[in-house]
């Protein structure tokens, strides 16, 4: 990766700022298991253009889209230090491979709210409901 730390302009006209990557987190963006996950697994024939298509987004935090079979855009990364890692660590991992990671105005980061869910608090009659003829 670069020596400097640049922002990225993503979605919403928000900036994230990917991670300085340690030996350890390159090492593992060019190991074989790296390899195999991004291309038997992002990019695999069959889910070109789904995202998600390793179904890892709640361990990972970061969705990503396959646009062909050596394309891809981050969608979303939660705005936190492991999911921003993680996404640093594929960006290595796909120049080292010679593919490219779109992270632009497309890639929404989104924070973890910390508020609780307040449906429960509704009273169900407020609620909008279906008349049935």
């Amino acid at each position: 990766m670069q020596a400097s730390k640049p922002e990225i302009n993503v979605a919403n006209g928000e900036t994230i700022t990917l991670p300085e990557l340690s030996v350890e987190d390159k090492e593992r963006a060019i190991s074989p298991e790296m390899r195999i996950y991004i291309r038997q697994g992002l990019h695999h024939p069959n889910w070109i253009g789904w995202p998600n298509a390793n179904s890892d987004f709640n361990q990972t935090g970061v969705l990503i889209q396959a646009l062909d079979d050596q394309t891809a855009r981050a969608l979303l990364v939660i705005d936190e230090a492991d999911p921003l890692n993680t996404l640093a660590v594929l960006k290595f991992a796909y120049d080292h491979l010679g593919y490219v990671l779109h992270i632009d105005h497309a890639t929404v980061a989104r924070q973890l709210s910390d508020k609780k869910n307040t449906t429960g608090d509704v009273i169900p009659e407020t609620l909008p409901s279906m008349e049935v003829a």
